[in-house]
């Protein structure tokens, strides 16, 4: 083969080759350092998976004998202090010698963990509230008054699984029913100490729980080791208030809407927070953002302006703006 023709056949693969280049590879590479997203509204919602622990204000009621009982309440029900709950019939002194003794209750175990709390009581309740015919033994350990004292290795070993308590006989010192005031109750959790900046005393926030959304206010803040102790208050009805003392959720600390932007397209420029808007020559100018919450994929930002530190409006990012993705 002649060598110009040689000559000629490596030209061409090289143009190939370099038009190649061109036109696939640095239009990707310039692309990727390039790429942009609109500012989109939307809802930012931010939120910590815990384990919620409740605490009410709750009497055991304790039976000052043996007999046969039926209640006239049902469950979840409120009362009256002073209402009658049940009916009940003593037992015969000949009954009572062949009953089973007191010290293989079925519920020994309950009532070891519960100590004194009990309150020994006849067919009405002493003080309003809601009937609950379910207990766990905590209800001496978990009170509004000492709550503030749980640890997180006082909670984690917890085993509350709740105790049926409608039955159609007592054996005497048995319990027999619970009242619990339903008008404040308290959910308590504990937050990694990385997450803790996002609670404030005074804050409400929301508790998912199954398809429950519970919302209440941060009553107290106590710190716990690497953990914090968060208690939250509310008075908000739940369907299994009477039978639960623990629950997997969420606490939901931010659920708002607004401007929208990826976390990685934020940055800074001296001390001031921004990102880079493309204007109509298509070159990127740095224009400060105000933050307001942030999740681990986006921030929530102000919109059109906002008033700095020092009380300066300042013009920021409005919806569809596009700005520059990792700057």
């Amino acid at each position: 083969m002649p060598k110009l023709r040689k000559k000629t056949i490596y030209t061409f693969i090289l143009v190939v080759v370099a038009l190649y280049v061109v036109i696939a590879v640095i239009p990707a590479v310039t692309g990727k350092l390039t790429r942009t997203e609109a500012v989109t509204y939307g809802e930012l919602k931010v939120s910590d998976d815990v384990t919620c622990y409740i605490v009410r204000d709750e009497t055991v009621y304790l039976a000052k004998s043996a007999g046969t009982m039926s209640f006239k309440v049902k469950e979840g029900e409120l009362v009256k202090r002073g209402a009658e709950v049940m009916n009940f019939k003593t037992k015969s002194a000949s009954k009572d010698t062949t009953s089973k003794s007191a010290s293989v209750s079925e519920y020994n175990a309950i009532l070891k963990k519960l100590g004194k709390k009990g309150v020994v009581t006849g067919t009405v309740s002493k003080r309003k509230g809601m009937i609950s015919f379910h207990i766990d033994g905590y209800e001496a350990s978990f009170t509004p008054d000492t709550m503030a004292k749980l640890t997180y290795n006082d909670v984690k070993s917890v085993d509350a699984e709740p105790e049926s308590l409608k039955r159609a006989e007592t054996e005497k010192g048995d319990p027999i029913f619970k009242i619990y005031d339903n008008a404040n109750w308290y959910i308590n959790a504990w937050i990694d100490e990385a997450d803790i900046s996002k609670y404030e005393k005074g804050n409400y926030v929301t508790v998912e729980i199954g398809d429950a959304e519970i919302k209440g206010s941060i009553e107290n803040i106590v710190s716990d080791g690497d953990k914090w102790h968060v208690i939250i208050r509310t008075n908000r009805y739940w369907k299994d208030l009477a039978v639960r003392r623990s629950a997997e959720g969420k606490i939901v600390t931010t659920d708002r809407s607004g401007l929208l932007i990826d976390n990685g397209s934020i940055t800074t420029k001296g001390r001031k927070v921004g990102v880079y808007v493309k204007d109509k020559t298509g070159q990127f100018d740095f224009t400060q953002v105000n933050v307001l919450a942030s999740n681990s994929k986006k921030s929530l930002v102000s919109s059109g302006t906002f008033t700095d530190a020092k009380g300066n409006t300042v013009t920021t990012v409005k919806v569809y703006d596009e700005i520059l993705r990792n700057p």
